[in-house]
């Protein structure tokens, strides 16, 4: 009895942290958000919105992954065959590694070799983004509309079928 209660109260928890993330859907990033800073490829530092604004008039799919995940790095074949998929769609793949050492993400985008648009995150800005969608592990996914708003705070994962008739409907 007692274990079937807590099981209970685990799901019940896990429900209503659903439902406050779902109040983020046809909102914007905060502003704090906007303004953290992030690392690109060729070593230079920008700000989130400079990301957001390259990636303005697209459907983004953002994915919180990092190196040492296991399950964000097998997820990665799942992104490929989406991206494929829907290779003609205006969508726009936006990776943001948790990866606090750079050379460990950069080994890692080695290893997943996949297209889109990569940033390293400070961990002051994981925080950010952790807290905005309270994040308790990853991988962890995301979908914003073509105008910059979140679509949906806690998208499915590539490998599920949902996620393909999101993205088709977004991109309509």
């Amino acid at each position: 009895m007692k274990n079937t209660i807590i099981i209970i109260l685990v799901l019940l928890s896990q429900k209503v942290f659903s439902q406050d993330v779902k109040k983020l859907d046809g909102t914007f990033f905060p502003e704090d958000v906007k303004k953290m800073r992030v690392h690109t490829i060729d070593n230079k530092e920008i700000t989130f919105t400079a990301v957001l604004d390259s990636l303005k008039n697209k459907v983004v799919f953002v994915d919180f992954w990092a190196s040492w995940c296991g399950p964000c790095v097998n997820e990665m074949k799942e992104s490929k065959k989406v991206q494929n998929t829907l290779k003609d769609k205006n969508i726009a793949y936006l990776f943001l590694s948790t990866d606090v050492e750079d050379t460990n993400w950069r080994n890692g985008l080695k290893v997943i070799n996949i297209e889109g648009y990569h940033f390293r995150m400070d961990a002051a800005d994981k925080h950010l983004m952790q807290n905005l969608f309270n994040i308790k592990g990853i991988p962890y996914y995301v979908i914003l509309d073509a105008q910059g708003k979140i679509a949906d705070a806690r998208s499915p994962w590539p490998r599920e079928p949902r996620l393909l008739e999101i993205l088709n409907s977004l991109t309509k």
